[in-house]
């Protein structure tokens, strides 16, 4: 039985046809698109297997705290989440200009507080040398949001471990202030800046009480964690935890009979369309067959490998098409979760070839109704045959 159909191609797609029209290169297939895109998507993820301590967003904050930040701070060195962009920080190397309050959750809290009200009064910044241990930028984002919310406006706060390490901060508070000429005063305690303006040049010694700093240098914490951290740990449960969360796999209906269908590809240009060099290629309302520019070399064989039989039949029919030299790409659909890789590797040697994961794309480009199926070039069309899986032939 022999139906013929058509098909709707993606604008992502026709971008990629035309590009390979303009460049007039014939040589490469559609299914070389598809076959990227699969590859792409079979791989476990191991960047996104990240630590939680590495995972600093800030939980769910007040708005109207969020709010405040960012009047307050008006995009001062403050990103939204209350940290600095510790890459975009000034180069110790260079000269900089500014006001600072170096200051720790260690202080008391009438001390922070005090030093708060300094920096909101002289539009200078409270700076952190990192998170408390056991903390990350939430904590102190809500801890400081405690102290901060009655003063007016808002102080500006940031997490910046190289500035404690350029102007060799040992205690806080301690107050920095450099100007244009490349003068830097400096002084521990809260003396006030406008104090300090008037004062020569240089350090001013210790005009307060000061504290330890309670938080590591942000940078060097991460430095050890990241080293200390069992990263081919955490890639083995990566991979053992992969088939666990395959539960989009596609579900089709088992073929019941034997049936053949061929799809159309042509599209219509919607627009005249031009080589680089301004050539005419297509004018708008021309028909194009992709199929006969760029046809298919792949026949792909889409299974499902829980069922037995359909694996046997994928095989079968793999073995046909490799005998006449017919490049082939196994498509399964579900695969048994619970001994995944197991189940996937002795798969892979029975074909005798990798396998990948069934996608949607591939359904909907090709119209699959059940399984298993075969798709390959056929002239200018696309053949799509459903295989019987009750029985093997």
């Amino acid at each position: 039985m022999s139906l013929a159909a058509r098909t709707r191609f993606s604008s992502r797609f026709l971008a990629v046809l035309m590009l390979h029209l303009s460049s007039s290169i014939a040589s490469a297939g559609e299914d070389d698109f598809f076959i990227k895109e699969i590859m792409k998507e079979q791989q476990p993820n191991m960047n996104r297997q990240l630590p939680d301590w590495l995972k600093t967003k800030p939980a769910a904050l007040s708005p109207v705290f969020e709010q405040l930040l960012r009047e307050g701070n008006n995009g001062r060195q403050i990103n939204k989440e209350g940290v600095v962009n510790i890459e975009k920080s000034q180069s110790p190397g260079k000269p900089i200009q500014g006001r600072w309050i170096f200051v720790s959750m260690g202080m008391p809290t009438q001390e922070l507080k005090a030093a708060a009200l300094e920096a909101s009064t002289t539009n200078s910044v409270l700076v952190f040398r990192g998170v408390e241990k056991g903390g990350d930028t939430g904590t102190i984002t809500r801890r400081l949001y405690q102290v901060v919310k009655d003063i007016k406006p808002v102080p500006g706060a940031v997490i910046d471990p190289t500035l404690f390490t350029r102007f060799n901060v040992q205690a806080v508070p301690t107050m920095i202030e450099t100007n244009a000429d490349g003068e830097t005063r400096t002084a521990r305690g809260l003396p006030g800046f406008n104090w300090m303006s008037k004062q020569d040049a240089g350090d001013l010694g210790q005009r307060g009480p000061v504290f330890g700093i309670a938080e590591p240098d942000m940078i060097e914490e991460m430095q050890r964690r990241m080293a200390e951290f069992d990263w081919e740990k955490e890639k083995k449960q990566a991979i053992d935890n992969f088939w666990a969360h395959q539960k989009d796999s596609v579900s089709l209906p088992v073929a019941d009979k034997n049936r053949e269908r061929r799809i159309d590809t042509s599209i219509v240009a919607t627009q005249d369309i031009f080589h680089p060099d301004g050539r005419l290629i297509f004018k708008k309302g021309q028909k194009i067959n992709p199929q006969a520019i760029m046809p298919m070399r792949h026949a792909y064989i889409l299974f499902d490998a829980t069922n037995k039989r359909q694996v046997e039949i994928a095989k079968k029919i793999g073995d046909e098409l490799l005998s006449k030299q017919k490049p082939v790409v196994y498509l399964f659909s579900k695969m048994t979760t619970d001994k995944g890789w197991e189940y996937y590797n002795q798969t892979t040697e029975l074909m005798n070839a990798p396998i990948y994961r069934l996608n949607k794309t591939i359904i909907e480009r090709f119209q699959i109704q059940a399984l298993p199926s075969v798709v390959e070039g056929l002239g200018d069309t696309i053949l799509v045959r459903e295989i019987d899986a009750r029985v093997l032939n």
